[in-house]
């Protein structure tokens, strides 16, 4: 959808556009729905995560929805290619 401006469920061009996909934590609090990798996903404490924000497209004719990492780049670990 993010490329082709195009539903790939239904081929409806009628797309909501980057819209924040919205998290609830603890106590109800509103913040930006995250991704993260691990370089060192087995370790108890200091995993060294590296974070990005999410963004939302969605088709107004028939509600599928895309998530896209806003800042890919922030989630390579070293050494990958």
């Amino acid at each position: 959808m993010k490329t082709t401006g195009k539903c790939p469920k239904c081929g409806s061009t009628e797309i909501v556009a980057d819209a924040k996909a919205i998290d609830h934590g603890h106590g109800n609090h509103q913040g930006d729905m995250m991704l993260a990798t691990f370089r060192k996903p087995e370790a108890l404490l200091f995993k060294g995560s590296r974070k990005t924000t999410l963004s939302a497209w969605m088709c107004m004719d028939c509600g599928f929805v895309e998530l896209y990492a806003d800042s890919p780049e922030n989630l390579k670990l070293p050494g990958s290619a």
